[in-house]
């Protein structure tokens, strides 16, 4: 989906869409949640934008619905269904069993650090469930993660946007690389920690 795309999306649909593209991301569809959320913001930082607080509140709300629905489908699935998709991927039982125990043991830490990496989130919600965690903290820690995935993203993007604007034009410029370098550095990091975390977990 391209950033046109998206912004005409959000022109559009509004902060539906903020809503719907969290939500189904945190379901596992490849979708662009953040983009989605992070063009709400920017749009919002206009004279006739979107509210932000509507923007931080649709992007919070759907990526909780969409991660508990995820939860509920991997409490009834359990094992067997982390099988089935783990097959499709080429990764074989012994993995997903070390998986479920790793996350068993830190959970909570994976269901908060997941919201903020890529891929990562998509399926969050299925791991915590398949591995029984108990469903009352699940959701407080999902609520706390969806919270502030939407409040980073949407108030450090709204702030950018209101910036931006009345800046001039060289300093837009500046403004612009500079957010552009953080974000790819941060996510990078984030997602490599990850991944070296996953790595360690499957060998």
């Amino acid at each position: 989906m391209s950033a046109h795309t998206v912004t005409h999306l959000v022109h559009v649909y509004g902060c539906a869409i903020v809503f719907a593209a969290a939500g189904l991301q945190a379901l596992g569809a490849p979708l662009p949640g953040t983009t989605v959320l992070v063009a709400a913001a920017v749009y919002a930082s206009t004279r006739h934008g979107l509210p932000i607080v509507g923007v931080i509140a649709a992007g919070a709300g759907g990526a909780l619905l969409g991660t508990s629905i995820a939860y509920a489908i991997g409490r009834w699935g359990g094992e067997r269904l982390l099988l089935r998709i783990a097959a499709r991927f080429g990764r074989s039982p012994q993995r997903v069993r070390r998986l479920r125990a790793e996350f068993a043991a830190r959970g909570a830490a994976w269901v908060f650090v997941g919201r903020f990496v890529t891929g990562l989130r998509n399926v969050t919600g299925l791991l915590a469930g398949a591995c029984g965690m108990a469903a009352v903290r699940f959701i407080a820690i999902s609520a706390a993660a969806a919270l502030t995935w939407a409040l980073v993203n949407g108030l450090e993007y709204y702030w950018f946007g209101r910036a931006l604007a009345g800046a001039d034009t060289w300093v837009q410029v500046v403004l612009v690389i500079a957010g552009l370098g953080w974000m790819v550095i941060s996510l990078r990091l984030l997602g490599r920690r990850a991944a070296e975390r996953l790595r360690a977990v499957e060998s």
